[in-house]
């Protein structure tokens, strides 16, 4: 941890509730929801969410007889936010998620990840083959699945590109009481205000838009090629949404020639990129069948 990362406050932690928990890891502090007995499931949002994302699944879950174990990654949320570019590189995340599990006492699991915590996910699977015994990816596919694409892969992720420039996006998201991001999310569900209210706190925002900075590299741009990381060894279910702004479905389906494990594709009609929250029912069936008796 840096001397200028923004720790959390006892005012910021006023809002725990119950199945809420502060975790220490990697030199950091995290706010975790740790809520049921059972087999562990493990939910990992993306941008600009937090364990807020998977408020319709929690609940499910634990009655269906999970752990659920949903932490505010860092830079989201009620979680520390360090101040460097780089304290958000993915090694980073692995570590601070590594941590989190030990400090919970958790060998096993099953990972659902959405954007950046689908990313995660993959990196979580190929780094613990033994400790993730179940992998569900909702919007982004294995890494490098879409270098097929070449540059058309940018088409759809040009906002990635801005987010990489320092301060442009800090200043252009909340002019005008927050209306491009407004404009941007259109998520449908009412909870911009919460997005917003999340992002406006000190130093939120740059912190939120260091995991793009600190992941997506230049040179990497336009690359083709096969992709060389490990394959992935559990069953795995790839999830995409069909109106989904950003990412292509063949990135997702591509990924399956990256899983050794048994593969699964599912694609969800008319619904855009934030999956946990367009389609709950869905999703939760999804996951429910994916995951199977959790006795």
């Amino acid at each position: 941890m840096t001397a200028a990362t923004h720790t959390q406050t006892s005012d910021d932690r006023s809002n725990l509730v119950a199945g809420e928990r502060r975790v220490a890891a990697n030199g950091l502090s995290f706010q975790v929801v740790d809520r049921g007995a059972g087999p562990v499931v493990l939910l990992l949002h993306g941008w600009p969410d937090s364990s807020y994302l998977w408020r319709h699944q929690i609940p499910v879950l634990v009655d269906a007889g999970f752990r659920v174990i949903a932490p505010d990654l860092r830079g989201f949320g009620q979680s520390d936010r360090p101040a460097e570019v780089e304290d958000y590189a993915l090694r980073n995340i692995l570590g601070d998620i590594k941590g989190m599990l030990a400090a919970l006492g958790v060998e096993h699991m099953s990972v659902v990840g959405h954007d950046w915590g689908a990313v995660v996910s993959w990196q979580l699977a190929m780094a613990f083959p033994d400790q993730v015994e179940r992998l569900a990816a909702l919007s982004v596919g294995y890494p490098g699945a879409a270098r097929h694409e070449g540059l058309m892969q940018w088409q759809k992720r040009w906002y990635m590109l801005w987010f990489l420039f320092p301060g442009v996006a800090e200043v252009a998201l909340p002019r005008d009481d927050w209306a491009l991001f407004r404009e941007f999310l259109q998520t449908g569900q009412g909870d911009l205000d919460h997005y917003i209210q999340d992002l406006s706190r000190p130093d939120a925002l740059t912190a939120s838009l260091n995991w793009y900075r600190a992941n997506i590299k230049p040179e990497s741009i336009g690359a083709t090629g096969p992709a060389a990381f490990t394959p992935i060894r559990c069953p795995t279910m790839g999830i995409w949404s069909s109106n989904d702004f950003a990412l292509s479905e063949s990135q997702m389906l591509h990924s399956g020639e990256h899983v050794q494990g048994p593969w699964r594709y599912e694609r969800i009609e008319n619904i855009g990129h934030w999956i946990p929250v367009a389609a709950p029912d869905q999703l939760n069936s999804l996951l429910l069948d994916f995951l199977g008796n959790a006795s």
